[in-house]
């Protein structure tokens, strides 16, 4: 076992090192085996799970699989997150607890500490409102900080004070050297070393403590190295030029990390230090406040600086994050974080005494939250752009540069129109007649986007994966957002499995919303508000028929039986069918109803269940194109073989967005046109399935 495991509701997720690997009979063709000594990551459930720590040794029957993740414009990239985290596999442990021997094993010195100091912090922050803030400033684990309070760092653009980095290491060294300094001449030392290098040397032991109780995570080896090389330049009296300093940094993080240039962090910080380096590049001031003034000054230019790659990355900037920081950031790292590592060392020794560190801690940490909610809540905190385009990330970076340079102000205001895309951004509109209806890739559910030239239609929201993440969170919004969609003219959820309705709230909290119909009354999330869907509904969007087929009002069957089932005809009679989870019982009552006609695309019932998609059904529709939404080697085997064969004698194509990723339509001109399944468009090396397509 390696790290720290954790909790999230039944489940415990854990990181495990291969020492050996027996594999069971019958192993499927498409099967990856995990290199030796790499890391699993694996999820066990049940109630009853042993408490692991790092190091422990355990023999386990697992159920593995490759490396996956979803695929869709805007979305995040599991599968290269995965790769830099050295993860080989995923799965969940088979093995019953009782069943299994939890042999305590050796581990390094660093590690058994901060398992240790874990658990102690636990307790001593117990029933503390920033448990989870203590937590991710004293050993990097994060899983504690709730959903509010990760908005509202996201939101003012403070969120890089909860993982432990530069900043963080540099006050703790600092701190350390201060305490150093005053104790230097009470010690033997003082006649042997200099108080300068004693000073430097107390620094990098407490950045090299601090990070190893954070887990020498990505972050902390980047900074913890860059920090070493500056003390080792100035112990030696090394006094080269910063950007040498910052190059041999860069040098030695990419040969520790090679993969570290995949990760947006590495680009982020070592972008704010050479932002500092540009602005204080001449040392010379007059005076205490031209010393405020250009601490200021650099504070502001730092986001200035990083706003091209916040963009570029995450799709969104917050505005308020100059204003928020200037206030913040302060607080945790001249007061929360001394703090919270003082509580470290003292929880070494005694829970109370750290419990009573804690709890001042969690006083000042309600004055950050105050502030936070704040600037929050100011109008346009937060701006999120849709799909940078070559051009629009060029004008960024070069209004940033215009921006950071010193130039007198008359220049500096053409950084304005450098900006003005952004503003208007030119989106391609749909010819009236035509839509385009794209499968979202949301694991095992469904999430469909309908477009016509002036609306917009959403049918299902997938599934909730756990209390803080849904497909809404994961999948549908960063799309919506890459589509520079805010507002759904309308919401359709089939029926209420969660499978298709499990992203339901998020996204009516996120977006505007304008109707919402399902099949099934949505009683499990408070802020919907849906009208029957119903047979017989009808309306017209910009040249484009929408019909409710099903089901009736006196259909009687079950949940699956009593999907929403919507039909989108253009003029000529090009037709989409939108299925849910309709299985024989639905399908027969669909096609006694002879409102079933051939169509271009089809989204396969129940996701192409043997109990869906029966031969009388595929031979009405006979659909050029289907779609089955699965997730990657879910344990029902959708879509099954039987199912598959049926459309293939149908000559249908068939795709699956476990393996295509988001599937886009566009039907106009009397074709359906593939517009790209995602997956094969985006493909990288790190990819599953890369050297198949």
């Amino acid at each position: 076992v390696k790290g720290l495991p954790f909790h999230n509701g039944t489940r415990l997720q854990f990181l495990c090192e291969i020492e050996t690997l027996q594999h069971a009979e019958n192993l499927p063709e498409n099967f990856v085996e995990p290199v030796h000594g790499g890391m699993l990551r694996l999820s066990w459930y049940g109630e009853e799970v042993p408490d692991l720590t790092a190091g422990d040794t355990l023999q386990i029957t697992v159920k593995l699989r490759e490396p996956s993740g979803f695929m869709n414009p805007g979305g995040f990239d599991r599968e290269k997150w995965l790769l830099q985290k050295g993860i080989v596999a995923t799965g969940y442990v088979r093995s019953k607890p009782a069943e299994v021997d939890v042999v305590p094993g050796r581990s390094n010195p660093f590690t058994v500490v901060r398992n240790y100091l874990h658990r102690r912090l636990i307790e001593a922050s117990r029933d503390l409102q920033a448990q989870g803030v203590i937590l991710a400033l004293s050993v990097g684990d994060k899983s504690a900080v709730s959903r509010a309070h990760w908005d509202r760092f996201i939101t003012t653009g403070t969120n890089h004070l909860l993982a432990i980095s530069g900043l963080h290491i540099s006050l703790v060294a600092a701190f350390a050297a201060l305490c150093w300094t005053l104790l230097w001449k009470h010690t033997f030392l003082f006649k042997v070393v200099s108080r300068q290098s004693s000073a430097l040397a107390a620094a990098l032991a407490a950045a090299f403590f601090y990070a190893a109780m954070a887990g020498f995570t990505i972050t902390t080896q980047r900074a913890l190295l860059m920090f070493t090389v500056l003390g080792m330049m100035t112990l030696l009296r090394r006094h080269q030029r910063r950007t040498l300093g910052l190059a041999i940094a860069l040098l030695l993080v990419c040969l520790f990390d090679p993969l570290s240039i995949l990760a947006p962090g590495m680009w982020m910080s070592f972008a704010a230090v050479a932002v500092l380096y540009l602005v204080f590049s001449n040392t010379h001031v007059s005076s205490r406040l031209a010393v405020l003034v250009r601490v200021l000054r650099g504070h502001v230019l730092i986001s200035i600086g990083l706003y091209p790659l916040t963009v570029l990355f995450f799709q969104q900037a917050s505005l308020v994050a100059p204003l928020a920081n200037l206030f913040v950031t302060p607080l945790v790292g001249m007061l929360l974080t001394p703090l919270v590592f003082v509580a470290m060392l003292v929880a070494l020794v005694s829970v109370p005494l750290a419990g009573v560190l804690l709890h001042l801690v969690d006083q000042l940490f309600s004055v950050v939250d105050a502030l936070l909610q704040f600037f929050s809540a100011l109008p346009h905190a937060l701006l999120k752009f849709s799909e940078l385009t070559p051009l629009m990330l060029s004008l960024l970076c070069g209004g940033a540069i215009v921006m950071l340079i010193p130039v007198n102000f008359s220049l500096r205001l053409l950084a304005v129109f450098f900006l003005l895309p952004f503003f208007f951004p030119n989106t391609e509109r749909l010819a009236s007649g035509e839509y385009q209806v794209s499968f979202l890739d949301v694991g095992q559910g469904t999430s469909v986007l309908v477009q016509t030239r002036e609306h917009v239609l959403l049918y299902d929201t997938g599934d909730q994966f756990s209390t803080n993440f849904s497909a809404a969170d994961g999948v549908i919004i960063p799309y919506l957002r890459s589509k520079n969609i805010s507002t759904l003219n309308l919401l359709i959820v089939s029926h209420a499995d969660r499978d298709h309705s499990g992203g339901t709230d998020e996204l009516l909290d996120e977006l505007a919303v304008q109707k919402t119909i399902s099949s099934s009354p949505l009683l499990q999330y408070p802020l919907a508000s849906a009208m029957p869907c119903e047979k017989g509904q009808q309306w017209a969007w910009d040249d484009v028929e929408f019909e409710i087929l099903h089901p009736s009002t006196d259909t009687v069957g079950s949940e699956n039986d009593r999907s929403c089932v919507l039909q989108i005809s253009t003029p000529d009679g090009l037709r989409t069918l939108l299925t849910g989870d309709i299985e024989a019982q639905g399908e027969q009552q669909l096609l006694s109803s002879r409102l079933l006609h051939p169509v271009v695309v089809l989204l396969a019932p129940h996701h192409g269940s043997n109990t869906s998609s029966g031969k009388a059904f595929v031979d009405r529709l006979q659909p050029k194109n289907v779609i089955f939404t699965t997730g990657f080697g879910n344990r029902y085997g959708f879509p099954k073989a039987k199912v598959t064969s049926r459309y293939q004698v149908a000559g249908a194509r068939q795709f699956n967005t476990a393996d295509s990723g988001a599937i886009e339509f566009l039907v106009s001109d009397g074709q359906a046109v593939v517009g790209r399944e995602y997956r094969s468009v985006y493909a990288r090396w790190w990819h599953r399935n890369v050297s198949d397509l």
